[in-house]
């Protein structure tokens, strides 16, 4: 159970958005740049700048540590918060500057792709197999298998965000680009509260379910645009 956990996990981690990548690739020609900017949005904003941003914040501001540890349910909102900025922001940058002729739904999927699929990679699958490979600890079976699931649905959600702020960039219609910033904010430190309280169960279905609706918006976006 073990060795299967983890290789479901790199399935949905690694397999699964290279494979939807290549579809993409496969069915367009110029699907390729949304899908690229969608992986450079997140290496840059997440991982170039709020990663270090925060990692600055705990050795060299010791009141910031304090808090966080006195305050979990704000620290939590800080978290979900700045994902969101950075994220939302950061999404709504890219495809205002460099996707100005590839605005459509289907644009917005392959964008999600690209950034949840980036996320998923850099975040859970080179984890995953270098641990599957290591003869060292490893978590328990359950908790490889909770963490997959949860991949899948953060990059369900993350294609939806994706489709919501290209609606938005497209339609100019702030609105859209406003939604995604509250459910990510809400979701994200909801996940990072529940944490040390919930059962991991617990947390990784209400995550799927909420990936569930928003996949639900972004098949009748899709369909939609094909009228």
């Amino acid at each position: 159970m073990y060795v299967v956990s983890f290789i479901f996990m790199i399935v949905c981690a690694v397999v699964l958005p290279v494979a939807l990548a290549v579809i993409f690739c496969v069915r367009g020609e110029e699907n390729w740049k949304p899908l690229l900017f969608g992986a450079l949005t997140y290496i840059f904003f997440q991982v170039l700048l709020r990663f270090p941003l925060l990692q600055m914040l705990f050795p060299q501001y010791s009141w910031f540590s304090g808090f966080s540890a006195a305050n979990p349910a704000l620290y939590a909102l800080f978290l979900g918060g700045t994902a969101a900025l950075f994220e939302e922001g950061g999404r709504f940058a890219v495809i205002s500057l460099f996707l100005r002729k590839q605005r459509t739904t289907a644009d917005g999927i392959a964008f999600g792709v690209g950034h949840g699929g980036m996320e998923a990679i850099i975040l859970a699958g080179i984890n995953s197999a270098a641990l599957l490979l290591s003869s060292g600890t490893s978590p328990a079976s359950g908790i490889v298998l909770a963490g997959a699931i949860e991949r899948l649905s953060i990059l369900a959600i993350q294609i939806a965000f994706s489709v919501m702020v290209m609606k938005s960039v497209r339609e100019r219609k702030p609105l859209w680009l406003l939604a995604p910033f509250a459910m990510h904010t809400l979701v994200g430190s909801s996940t990072v509260f529940a944490a040390d309280s919930a059962d991991t169960w617990t947390i990784e279905l209400s995550l799927f379910a909420v990936a569930a609706l928003l996949s639900w918006f972004t098949v009748r976006e899709y369909y939609k645009d094909l009228r």
